[in-house]
């Protein structure tokens, strides 16, 4: 599969919904009127002023191996609907049916407002498919624009150790397991050759891209170990790039497979006209988690109240939402969403991954919001989010001066971290507390969890996919430990924004450098100027100088906020009115 890198540089004052192409910025917050349920993330959109129509696309059975995947949403995807049926990425409807055999397309049912959600949930729906395989999906690790090719990167997946590096000679991405075949030294370590080539840094060994080993520095040219170089083999993983994210297929067995499965991106991102942004964060809590909190549109205004300035909304905003299953397989499921009485929204979750908010203005998507969770380890996965705009819908879903809509990609970088501080440390703590109420077993998550409302219809239906469908938690690599690791109580390492983003971030690991150097050059500048003052002969030639060297000083000072804010930053809910 060839590996294409499309991204944009673009950016998001939110910290999670939607950006700004090249150096335009779009930013709204919710009106009273219009409250940021009616888009989960604050933008306020027009009202859609025109039902949705057409059919709605089902989810790729997986006995049909012939049709790739993909995804459309009702109420914002029509107009992709021909695109890809042109190009063979139609996705066959398929109607669901009860227990009883009777045919389920049901509207407009508002009996979810005053029962459980688990009894709106299509529990017939479907028959019970062959077994998920986690190992046999494309997972996403990182934006290109975000990795450093100069240098090999580690990463885990499924609880294996990988390392990903660019190999110079056909300029293309890499994953190995991380781990020399020689003495099991963990390649990461190394670096990159003069011959293009990822080096351990043991005892120099070197390997190309297919994982074939080209130097053995101790071996004797004309010796029978020589003979060592061409039965050596790094372990190589399949890897590509879609929509400027880097994805891996963490099964070495399995690039046949890969070159046949598209990886799960975002269908509206593939148009001319639509700006995206991607950032990333490693988090303290599983994959379970994650997706269960993403696909939990009613957390928003609550747990990241006041976050960026309120325009994710606030605790006030709490409300009704009106949520529907419409779709549900072992591919994933989707659904109309929105607050009671207001215009709907689309969203789609798609097994393992991915889940897509989409946004519509009279019946067309104008913006989306792409969330992965990628598991890791147990206890920690690599959230990706990806938001999305029709550049020409700027005038239509934006307001706000000019200047604010100038911004530095590591900026929107660290207006998403401020989004992920408001539940991390909720997140960490609540899935163990899971465990404790179902002794281990989260497959009896409806025995610990109290949901009486529809707004958590989409949670009940993301368990329920997990026990059907997902093997009841994941599947980890050969001999990983899946019990969790021990509470972090420390806020500070919880949300620790230097080990779980900046270093791994080539924008901002860039931009701390240059907020160090323009620092320290403010505090050499003060000294200078306070040591030369008192040289000059005349006093009121001293004043501006002193002066200087304070505004200077003050300047340094002030920056050492900004250097903390790649470090830590820290969120309390007990203290934010």
């Amino acid at each position: 599969m060839a590996s294409v890198c499309a991204s944009v540089a673009v950016g998001d004052p939110c910290g999670l919904l939607l950006g700004n192409a090249g150096s335009r910025r779009w930013h709204q917050r919710a009106s009273a009127s219009d409250s940021s349920y009616g888009v989960p993330f604050g933008i306020s959109l027009r009202p859609c002023t025109r039902p949705c129509s057409g059919p709605l696309p089902s989810l790729r059975s997986s006995s049909d191996k012939n049709v790739k995947r993909s995804t459309f949403f009702r109420g914002g995807g029509q107009e992709f609907a021909e695109e890809h049926r042109q190009s063979k990425r139609w996705i066959r409807p398929v109607v669901a049916r009860t227990d009883n055999g009777s045919d389920t397309q049901k509207e407009g049912d508002d009996r979810g407002e005053h029962q459980s959600p688990e009894a709106r949930e299509p529990e017939g729906k479907g028959q019970e498919q062959a077994g998920f395989v986690w190992k046999s999906n494309w997972y996403p690790v990182i934006p290109v624009q975000d990795l450093d090719e100069s240098v090999p990167h580690p990463f885990e997946i499924l609880g294996r150790k990988v390392v990903i590096w660019f190999d110079r000679e056909f300029a293309q991405w890499r994953t190995f397991t991380d781990v020399c075949p020689h003495r099991l030294a963990p390649l990461s370590e190394g670096r990159i050759d003069e011959n293009g080539c990822l080096q351990c840094c043991y005892h120099a060994w070197s390997f190309k891209g297919d994982g074939s080993c080209t130097r053995i520095p101790q071996a004797r040219p004309d010796g029978p170990e020589i003979r060592a170089v061409s039965n050596t083999r790094a372990t190589s993983f399949p890897t590509t790039i879609a929509q400027g994210i880097l994805f891996i297929w963490p099964d070495e067995h399995g690039f046949e497979l890969a070159e046949k499965t598209p990886p799960p991106i975002t269908p509206q991102h593939d148009g001319p006209e639509w700006e995206t942004v991607v950032t990333f964060r490693d988090v303290d809590y599983g994959w379970d988690t994650g997706m269960e909190n993403l696909l939990d549109p009613s957390h928003v205004p609550v747990a990241h109240h006041m976050v960026n300035g309120g325009s994710l909304g606030k605790r006030d905003d709490a409300q009704p939402l009106s949520i529907e299953i419409k779709e549900f397989s072992q591919q994933g499921f989707n659904g109309p969403w929105g607050r009671v009485g207001g215009p709907p929204q689309f969203l789609e979750f798609e097994a393992p991954t991915r889940t897509t908010y989409v946004f519509s203005i009279g019946g067309q998507a104008m913006g989306t919001t792409t969330t992965y969770v990628t598991p890791t380890a147990p206890g920690g996965s690599r959230v990706l989010i990806s938001n999305g705009r029709k550049a020409f819908a700027m005038k239509a879903m934006t307001s706000g001066p000019k200047w604010w809509q100038i911004s530095p990609r590591w900026w929107d970088h660290q207006k998403m971290l401020n989004l992920l501080d408001g539940d991390e440390s909720l997140l960490h703590g609540q899935e163990r507390l899971l465990r404790e109420s179902t002794n281990g077993q989260i497959e009896k998550w409806n025995q610990a969890f109290f949901m009486p409302c529809a707004a958590d219809r989409f949670v009940s239906a993301f368990r329920q996919w997990l026990n059907r469908h997902g093997g009841k938690n994941v599947q980890w690599a050969d001999g990983v430990d899946p019990s969790l690791p021990p509470l972090i109580k420390n806020k500070e390492l919880l949300l620790d924004r230097y080990e779980s983003h900046t270093k791994h971030c080539k924008v901002c690991s860039k931009a701390l450098q240059n907020f160090r150097i323009a620092r320290q050059a403010l505090y050499i500048l003060a000294a200078v100027l306070v040591g030369v003052a008192p040289l000059l002969q005349v006093w009121s030639h001293r004043i501006p100088l002193v002066v200087a060297a304070g505004i200077s000083a003050f300047l340094a000072w002030r920056l050492g906020d900004w250097i903390q804010m790649f470090y830590y930053k820290g969120y309390d809910h007990a203290r934010i009115p």
